[in-house]
């Protein structure tokens, strides 16, 4: 109808060539769990993937067959489509898949607005690393500040923080104890990356000789 609400996005190519590229993408995405394209192929590729992991959810003949059909080289990619991406959102209603934007791609050229396409509670999963990372440094700041000692590991940071941690963690499976053990991974790095040589700040462990100092006279800080 003329005038009508646009329901989807052509991305200037026939609906053949456009229905390929779709289905490049969401095999992309199901092979590495996060791929980088421009935002308009993004957000129309998202649709197709989540109906593909509702697919993979209702696990039934005729839903096999309809995923057959849209994903490439299914035989490689339908066993974890049915058996590892179907048990991490066994739990999830929806939502498998986020979309966040990044600096253009292809900043020479036409600078098309750019984007992260990625399944969510996976081990790409961005956001979960980066509310670690934030909890990581938030925990950090409290602890210098001598109020940490003696509260729980919530305690002490922004509201925003954790909500995020809420979020991250509601339908991941041991979501919690995951964070936990990546913001200490994190925390172990950054007091790795503390450690100074004497004399030398500027200077890591781990670009600097540890055979050749001693015979120098130089020794590390705290560091046996």
């Amino acid at each position: 109808m003329a005038g009508g609400a646009l329901k989807y996005r052509h991305l200037s190519r026939s609906s053949a060539h456009r229905q390929a590229l779709l289905r490049n993408l969401v095999t992309s995405l199901i092979t590495h769990e996060s791929i980088k394209t421009t935002w308009a192929k993004a957000k129309e590729a998202q649709r197709l993937a989540e109906k593909v992991i509702t697919l993979g959810k209702k696990n039934t003949s005729a839903s096999r067959r309809r995923a057959e059909s849209i994903l490439f080289q299914p035989l490689d990619h339908l066993p974890k489509l049915f058996d590892e991406l179907r048990t991490r959102y066994a739990e999830r209603p929806g939502g498998y898949t986020r979309v966040l934007r990044i600096e253009p791609l292809n900043k020479h050229f036409d600078q098309a607005p750019s984007a992260i396409l990625e399944l969510v509670d996976g081990p790409k999963d961005m956001r979960f690393a980066m509310t670690a990372k934030t909890l990581a440094r938030e925990r950090a700041g409290v602890e210098d500040e001598g109020e940490g000692e003696g509260e729980e590991w919530d305690e002490g940071i922004r509201e925003i923080t954790a909500r995020n941690v809420r979020k991250v963690t509601r339908y991941r499976p041991s979501g919690m104890k995951e964070l936990e053990k990546e913001v200490q991974r994190l925390e172990m790095r950054d007091r790795d990356e503390k450690v100074e040589v004497c004399g030398f700040p500027s200077l890591h462990p781990n670009h600097v000789s540890r055979f050749l100092l001693p015979a120098v006279g130089v020794r590390f800080c705290g560091v046996s």
